[in-house]
């Protein structure tokens, strides 16, 4: 089974045969409501509302170039963005990937904080054959849902931050956690 390719997973006639599929959909509905219907960070005990930073592993698996807006002084959503490139003996194979997620973070006071969220990571381009042989021709779209589950240092206010996390991964019914750690700056 591609980890990129959802629409080739066998079809089960049960309605609870992939319940990843239905916590995929309601993952990046969570995700773009928190961020068109996020609460305005004014008076946040955090008052960096924004942070820009790279990730290596986490919900892009290889490195990813990341933003971030606070939505209050508990929940961030995140945007990213990552380019996968293997070359065959015939061409080169490139794959975007953009992680999209959602945080909840602890003690908004302190520079310390546990981050818990979710989100899922949308895929589209050439198919990397990572389990097994396409056709390197066919381009694919797809998605994979995401956790996050790790410690975030961020002082209040503007300044370098710091994240370590697992990332558990759910694609076609199988699941795997990832690590990541991603270092930043928030203003």
């Amino acid at each position: 089974m591609s980890m990129f390719n959802l629409k080739d997973a066998p079809r089960d006639p049960r309605p609870h045969a992939y319940p990843c599929r239905r916590w995929l959909s309601g993952s990046l509905g969570v995700v773009v409501a928190l961020i068109l219907l996020g609460a305005p960070a004014d008076g946040l005990a955090q008052s960096a509302r924004n942070a820009a930073y790279l990730e290596l592993g986490g919900s892009a698996i290889g490195l990813s170039l990341n933003y971030e807006r606070r939505f209050n002084e508990r929940w961030a959503g995140r945007a990213g963005f990552s380019v996968v490139t293997g070359e065959t003996s015939e061409d080169t194979e490139t794959t975007l990937l953009f992680p999209l997620t959602a945080s909840w973070l602890s003690h908004p006071a302190s520079s310390h904080h546990m981050e818990l969220g979710g989100g899922v990571t949308i895929v589209t381009g050439d198919s990397q054959d990572f389990f097994e042989s396409f056709d390197d021709d066919v381009k694919r779209t797809s998605a994979f849902a995401t956790g996050i589950i790790g410690y975030r240092y961020q002082k209040p206010g503007r300044g370098f931050q710091f994240r370590a996390m697992a990332t558990p991964v759910a694609v076609s019914g199988d699941f795997g956690i990832w690590a990541g750690i991603s270092l930043g700056y928030a203003w």
